[in-house]
């Protein structure tokens, strides 16, 4: 297994407009499962992008990946990161991925 921890700033289409940030965290945080840790640490003031409600969300990530053959080098596994985490969050777009550790466990 492959562990590794850092922040990811993505766009998220909220179902819900009242109470926003608190609805916002708890549903991201919510896909804390399986290992996988997903912690809201910022949720900007709702804007319109191409006629959507969207909110700017910032959190830390501490994700689990399976060692994938031909990857020798921790490196490998940068741009799997960011595809791992599009999986695994309802982000909207291109999120900005800053990876803090990458480590076999």
């Amino acid at each position: 297994m492959i562990n590794t921890t850092g922040y990811v700033t993505f766009s998220y289409i909220p179902k819900a407009v009242k109470n926003y940030k608190q609805h916002a965290s708890k549903t991201i945080n919510a896909y804390s499962k399986n290992g996988n840790v997903f912690d809201v640490q910022t949720v900007s003031e709702p804007f319109e992008r191409k006629g959507d409600i969207v909110l700017q969300i910032k959190c830390n990530f501490d994700i689990n990946l399976k060692e994938r053959y031909g990857f020798k080098d921790n490196m490998d596994y940068i741009n799997v990161i960011t595809d791992q985490l599009k999986e695994l969050l309802p982000m909207q777009g291109v999120p900005i991925t800053q990876i803090v550790t990458i480590q076999k466990m």
